[in-house]
């Protein structure tokens, strides 16, 4: 069961660093687009921004969920690692109980904001403002479903660094 949740989670991982990536590019090709007409072409674009602003919301939040299945958000170790190993990976895991805890947050939180703002729209474009705001109640899952895989891995969390006296 566990090694099926593992390739599911992999799969969503590696989809969100793909929608990620593409966000992030349709973010960056809106900024260059809008500095090119407002100082090569003396004209100025009145979608651009809100164009990057709803990419960069879900280039985070895509970015931000799958950085959960890798361990990849900044951490201090020093403590953990100092741990004797049973008690170290007891600490990972109750880490990862927190993480579930607040991706919940974020699903719960986000959805209701995101409903809350279901009729309105954005001002250039006129895209409804809830698809912007979809972005931390649909990493929530993610996150959620990212640490549950890891909480309940019948191996190591993570490996102990290796250390040179030499």
């Amino acid at each position: 069961m566990y090694h099926y949740l593992d390739n599911v989670g992999r799969g969503l991982a590696f989809g969100a660093q793909v929608a990620g990536a593409v966000t992030a590019l349709i973010m960056v090709a809106s900024l260059l687009l809008g500095v090119f007409y407002r100082y090569v072409l003396e004209d100025s674009l009145i979608w651009n921004d809100e164009v990057a602003s709803l990419a960069f919301t879900w280039t985070i939040f895509l970015f931000a969920s799958a950085l959960v299945r890798e361990g990849g958000h900044v951490r201090v170790t020093l403590l953990v690692d100092a741990l004797p190993p049973l008690l170290a990976e007891l600490t990972e895991r109750l880490i990862l109980v927190l993480i579930f805890a607040f991706g919940l947050l974020m699903l719960w939180s986000g959805w209701n904001f995101a409903e809350f703002t279901s009729g309105q729209e954005s001002a250039a474009l006129r895209y409804p403002i809830w698809i912007k705001n979809a972005a931390v109640p649909f990493s929530g899952f993610l996150i959620c479903f990212h640490a549950l895989v890891l909480i309940v891995r019948p191996t190591r969390i993570r490996q102990p660094v290796e250390t040179d006296h030499g």
